[in-house]
């Protein structure tokens, strides 16, 4: 062998050792933000039965985990994985820790709540939703629409309540909406007391005579099965009053309002699960569909997804620049995908939605 194909040879042994090292200094950055979200301490793991499958939740603090992050973005090292391609762009462009986070976990849901990250693996025995993230895209006027085989699929709507003032239903009608969620009442989280909108007769008297497909919903504080019953009672007062076209829901949310003394604070997510399924088959005796509201926090912290399997869902996840998919595997009928919309006929802002079917 002459000393050209030495050195050649050579050469080659040497690149192949250096791409060796580049691609085992990133596996060691990616490992290092595990190593150090586990040996420092900063997480508390439980784990819980549902279905018969071990869900893990970690709970990472906020300010550790950005300090692992801002190491991975800075980091000198080339690589080809994409995943840490993208969440440099995204450090790039200023975007938030939750936004790289769910970038660099594919496998799980990651949720931000009250100073820390919370990671839920992702249980396989629960149905999946067969929603293609491709179809999705936003027009103009920042309205959500789902397009396969070159047909629009879905449903343009609203839900609102007091909170949005006056309505002109004629005018929102004309605007390309299909239907609409009233709020029908609610339950105070101090107080405990059940009250009707102050706006729901004349948004539903607005709405029918616009023409518009109807659903109401009541946002539950309730803290027993007897008064999940009451509540569904209260609003199914309504529904045989006025009618609606669409399922009566349930609005489950976590209030996260620390000088408040919240009433179903203490609640277990077997008595949060039960509470809504009171609801829900109380609501179902009577004829009407039920539908769950909630968002990642409720369906991931208040309650087991596992018992609510054969109820729907209306999920409520709200779009940024640089993602304009719904953040959630399971099966859900609704999407709520913003909450700054605009409509003709309402002034200010108001929640938008997208129904699949």
């Amino acid at each position: 062998m002459d000393n050209n194909v030495r050195k050649k040879s050579r050469l080659g042994r040497y690149l192949a050792l250096f791409i060796i090292i580049d691609l085992v200094l990133l596996t060691a950055c990616i490992f290092l933000l595990m190593k150090n979200i586990y040996d420092k301490k900063v997480y508390e793991m439980k784990l819980e039965e549902e279905a018969g499958t071990e869900i893990h939740e970690i709970t990472v603090d906020e300010e550790e985990i950005a300090d692992e992050l801002e190491k991975i973005t800075t980091s000198s090292v080339s690589s080809d994985d994409d995943r840490v391609k993208k969440v440099k762009s995204l450090a790039e462009r200023g975007s938030s820790a939750l936004e790289m986070l769910k970038v660099l976990f594919p496998q799980q849901l990651v949720i931000a709540d009250e100073g820390a990250f919370h990671f839920y693996d992702i249980n396989r025995n629960l149905k999946k939703n067969t929603y293609d993230n491709n179809c999705f895209s936003v027009t103009d006027e920042n309205r959500m629409i789902y397009t396969k085989d070159d047909e629009e699929i879905g449903y343009c709507g609203i839900d609102v309540s007091e909170h949005n003032g006056e309505i002109d239903w004629e005018e929102v009608a004309a605007d390309g909406i299909d239907f609409v969620y009233i709020r029908a009442g609610y339950r105070g989280y101090g107080s405990g007391k059940m009250v009707e909108d102050k706006c729901f007769v004349q948004n539903i008297e607005g709405a029918k005579t616009a023409g518009l497909s109807i659903g109401i919903y009541y946002f539950t504080q309730a803290v027993n099965e007897n008064e999940a019953v009451e509540e569904a009672d209260f609003i199914l007062e309504k529904a045989d009053e006025y009618g609606v076209d669409i399922p009566i829901a349930i609005d489950v949310e976590k209030i996260d309002d620390p000088e408040a003394e919240v009433r179903t604070a203490a609640l277990s997510k077997d008595e949060y699960t039960k509470n809504v399924r009171a609801f829900c088959k109380r609501v179902e005796s009577r004829g009407y569909g039920s539908i769950i509201y909630g968002n990642a926090k409720t369906f991931m912290m208040l309650v087991n997804m596992s018992e609510l399997e054969d109820k729907e869902k209306w999920f409520a996840d709200y779009i940024g620049p640089n993602d304009i998919v719904p953040y959630f595997p399971y099966e859900f009928r609704i999407w709520q995908y913003i909450s700054n919309g605009t409509c003709r006929g309402v002034e200010g802002n108001v929640d938008m939605n997208l129904a699949f079917y």
